[in-house]
């Protein structure tokens, strides 16, 4: 529902005062569940009222939203700053409270905001420097708890616990935080939009759920929420649980696709898995790809085995490669602003940068991000290309050649 506009507050951006790390910018366009960022702020924006101005408004009797060009939110998190910043009569910067707030301040990698400010209406100084000097405040998050199961081992523990609230706003200018902005987005996302936006949409969709599965298990029941949008193409032997499909998506025969958001024209061929993913329009998974919890821009590829990683627009990795996500008995570091900083939760995918092609049978560690426009091949010894007569029995290769073991 989209409230009416209102004329007591205006909505604007201000730019990231660093590039753009492991992506190819400009900011705005940068997928956040099935949308590039800028479309998801003003729809943000325009739930509650407000336009958002391409420049940034001057000081008048208006009160201004203003978010960072990198950065997401939705409109739960605009409505309650509207209302705080009203009430204070003072310029105020988010900051989320609760374990939510631990979270964002690790997915930020260092980077300390300002992201989303309120400026009151009137005040002398310019713009940029009331952003810098906005006091952050602490907002409830109104946060749940989503449990997954993990080895004890990596972890200390059974089950590890992440912090879900409607309430996003998060960076997205480096590579680690646009995954974790797509994977804490996601799930609020696909309820608002596969159960429905109010109790009677809820209702019924969910009992028609019910009634299909012929189930009460949450688990069963929620995969059979989904979306499908104009001219989709799903073979009969594919499986489809909780997704949200734009128009012209082809899922091939015997893939499985979970928890996801495939944007127009994206594929999955048969035989791949995709779960908890983001497509951007055009992405594909190639036949026997397995993609997990990863984020694929415009264009990109994954033939190989992709988990936590993000693939920049018209990037490839190709079938049998692999992009690692957890180290050997140690939490994974990422480059963020110069520093080596540790991952949230210790894991992290692969970045591959716009264009690059990470070849066939070839393994990314974790944690490291592939400059835009390059091709990583096999090592030429690792491909046999001489085979000589009078080999037998068990061999290796070695520079090209099948030598005894």
């Amino acid at each position: 529902m989209v409230m009416k506009a209102r004329g007591d507050v205006i909505g604007g951006r201000f730019p990231r005062p660093d590039p753009l790390e492991g992506l190819s910018g400009p900011a705005g366009r940068l997928p956040w569940v099935g949308l590039p960022l800028r479309e998801r702020q003003e729809r943000a924006m325009l739930e509650v009222g407000l336009s958002v101005a391409d420049e940034l408004p001057a000081s008048g009797p208006q009160g201004r939203v203003l978010v960072r060009d990198d950065v997401t939110l939705t409109h739960q998190a605009v409505a309650a700053l509207i209302e705080r910043g009203t009430n204070e009569r003072r310029d105020i910067a988010w900051r989320a409270g609760g374990r939510t707030g631990g979270f964002a301040a690790d997915i930020a990698l260092g980077d300390g905001g300002p992201w989303l400010v309120w400026l009151a209406p009137g005040g002398d100084a310019d713009t940029a420097a009331r952003i810098a000097s906005a006091e952050p405040v602490e907002f409830d998050p109104q946060e749940r708890l989503l449990e997954f199961a993990v080895p004890r081992s990596q972890f200390g523990a059974d089950v590890l616990e992440l912090p879900l609230s409607d309430q996003v706003v998060l960076p997205t200018g480096h590579w680690l935080q646009l995954l974790w902005a797509n994977l804490l987005g996601l799930p609020p996302f696909l309820w608002r939009t596969l159960a429905g936006r109010n109790a009677v949409s809820v209702a019924w969709n969910v009992g028609t759920a019910v009634i299909a599965s012929r189930s009460v298990d949450p688990r069963v029941v929620s995969g059979r929420l989904w979306r499908k949008g104009r001219n989709c193409r799903i073979h009969p032997s594919a499986v489809v649980e909780g997704c949200w499909l734009g128009d012209d998506v082809d899922i091939g025969a015997n893939a499985v696709v979970r928890a996801s958001v495939l944007a127009d024209g994206a594929a999955v061929e048969e035989l791949a898995m995709v779960e908890g993913c983001v497509f951007g329009p055009g992405a594909r998974a190639q036949r026997m790809a397995m993609v997990k919890y990863s984020v694929l821009a415009e264009r990109a590829v994954c033939g190989g085995v992709s988990q936590l990683s993000v693939l920049d627009r018209d990037a490839a990795v190709k079938l049998t490669a692999t992009l690692m996500d957890q180290g050997l008995g140690q939490g994974v570091r990422v480059l963020a602003g110069g520093t080596l900083r540790r991952a949230p939760i210790g894991l992290a995918g692969v970045c591959v940068g716009e264009g690059s092609v990470v070849g066939a049978g070839v393994q990314i560690a974790p944690g490291r991000c592939v400059p835009p426009g390059l091709e990583i091949l096999p090592p030429p010894g690792s491909v046999v290309s001489r085979i000589p007569d009078d080999v037998s029995g068990k061999v290796v290769v070695r520079d090209g050649s099948l030598v005894p073991l």
